[in-house]
This record gives structure tokens, sequence and C-alpha cells, in this order.
């Protein structure tokens, strides 16, 4: 008997929270949010371009163009952060000696962001203002901002390869494990 009325206070509670969100307002009096602005995928490939979207949800009252901004860095870091994601993974399972593989993830995830910045192009925004429910059921109005960025998969994979040409504290076979993980990490993207 306790289950069933669980189960039954779980849907009304989270039916009536998604329920109480409403849109009052979008960018350039859109009808519906386009489909690339979606939390469920944030990395994707298409036509040879690697994607990444960026999101922020702020006050409402909060400044367009700084919310802009700052949609559009949290965008290019979801393309870095990947990259070093992938790189920690390589050295964490790499079965040379490599001292300190926090260090060489640091520096490598740097220096390919580095060399990414110029190549990464902002491709679209989108902005809503919803009126919704703080965890304490008070209406609270939000701006939600999103930012779909992309680079050439073929730039992405160079400052990659620029990055490992420093070469600081890796073999050759190292360098080539990261190369191919990455072209790999890349396909895994797939079209999207």
């Amino acid at each position: 008997m306790k289950l069933p009325l669980l189960s039954l206070f779980l849907m009304t509670t989270f039916s009536c929270a998604h329920h109480g969100e409403k849109v009052l307002s979008r960018m350039d009096g859109k009808d519906e949010k386009p489909k690339w602005a979606t939390l469920s995928q944030t990395m994707f490939k298409k036509s040879g371009r690697i994607y990444a979207l960026g999101f922020v949800d702020l006050p409402v009252d909060s400044r367009l163009s700084a919310a802009m901004k700052i949609s559009d860095n949290n965008a290019r870091y979801e393309v870095s952060r990947e990259v070093q994601d992938d790189m920690a993974f390589i050295f964490q399972n790499v079965q040379e000696d490599i001292a300190d593989s926090g260090q060489l993830t640091r520096f490598y995830g740097t220096e390919v962001s580095k060399n990414l910045l110029s190549g990464v192009k902002t491709e679209k925004r989108y902005w809503e203002k919803m009126q919704t429910f703080d965890e304490n059921g008070d209406k609270s109005f939000r701006l939600r901002v999103y930012s779909l960025v992309s680079i050439k998969e073929g730039d992405l994979k160079k400052a990659i390869k620029r990055a490992l040409d420093k070469g600081k504290g890796i073999s050759p076979e190292i360098k080539k494990k990261i190369d191919d993980h990455m072209a790999r990490e890349i396909q895994r993207l797939g079209e999207g």
C-alpha cells in the first residue's frame, strides 16, 4: 500500500513541476524552441564539424548580452572538457611510467584549448524567458540561453596534434595512443 501511494505522490509532484513551467517570451518572437537547443546531446558531429552546446539558466533580470557570452563560453568549454577528459583517460590507462598524469592532462588540455580558440565558431543562439517554480514552490522567473558552437573536425585534430608535438614528458607511443583515441572519440560522436 505504501509503494502505490509513494508512486502517486511522486508522479503528481513531478507532473505539476513540469506543467508549471511556462514560456513568457522567446528570442525573435519564435513560436517554439529550436531542436538543437536541447541538453540531451551536448556534442555531436555533422558534415565534418564538431558541434557543442552551451547553456546557462539565470534570473530573468540578468543582462542578455552577458548571459549569451556565458553560454558561448560554456559551449567552448564543452569542447575543451571533452579533450581533457579523453586525455586524462589515456594517461591513467597507459602502461608507461608517467610520474604525474594529472599535470600532463592539464598541460595538454590547456595547449589544445589555446589552439582551438581561433577555430571555434558561434553558430546559433537562442534564449527564452520562463516562469517556473523554485524548490519551495514559489514562482520564479528565469532566463535560459543556449549557444551552439562548432569547429571543423580537421581543426580539432590539428590542435591536438600541435599540442602533442610540444612533447613534454610523453613518448611517441603515448602520443600515438592519444591521437588514435581522440580520432575514435570524434568518430564516436556520429552524425547529429
